[in-house]
């Protein structure tokens, strides 16, 4: 408190004075941890299926020359969706022996038409059989909406 004259004395200046916080160092630093951790931060590429996607326009009026696989969607209680292998229904267990006789002209890419509700496990199992029989070209088309 005040003295006699008006002069404070050091225990009233002690306790008037507050202490003050500079905040501003503190963020400065949590802004550079963290542009730090951002650009030492190395992102590992996802696994994934390389894809050669057509160019933009008009589809091709050219039907590509391969085995075409259509897939329909599945019906009722079924898992899977019928498979239709060049115009004849063929199962699971049938189709490796199928790609394996086929003619050699059409032996070295396999089309895969499926509708919109096939599981994609299907799918995989139809590539999986391909590549065990030896096709290493595997194109998807799209099933025509009526």
């Amino acid at each position: 408190m005040a003295g006699p004259r008006g002069v404070m004395t050091r225990q009233a200046a002690r306790e008037k004075k507050a202490a003050k916080l500079d905040m501003a160092p503190m963020i400065d630093c949590v802004f550079l941890l963290l542009i730090f951790f951002m650009v030492s931060t190395s992102f590992a590429p996802m696994p994934g299926i390389r894809v050669q996607l057509p160019p933009p326009g008009k589809p091709s009026p050219n039907k590509p020359k391969g085995l075409i696989i259509r897939i329909a969607n599945p019906e009722g209680a079924q898992k899977a969706g019928t498979m239709i292998l060049n115009d004849e229904i063929v199962g699971i267990n049938q189709m490796f022996n199928e790609f394996i006789h086929a003619p050699e002209e059409i032996k070295n890419m396999v089309i895969i038409q499926s509708e919109r509700d096939v599981l994609h496990e299907q799918i995989i199992q139809v590539m999986d059989i391909a590549k065990q029989a030896g096709i290493d070209k595997i194109g998807f088309a799209m099933v025509a909406r009526e």
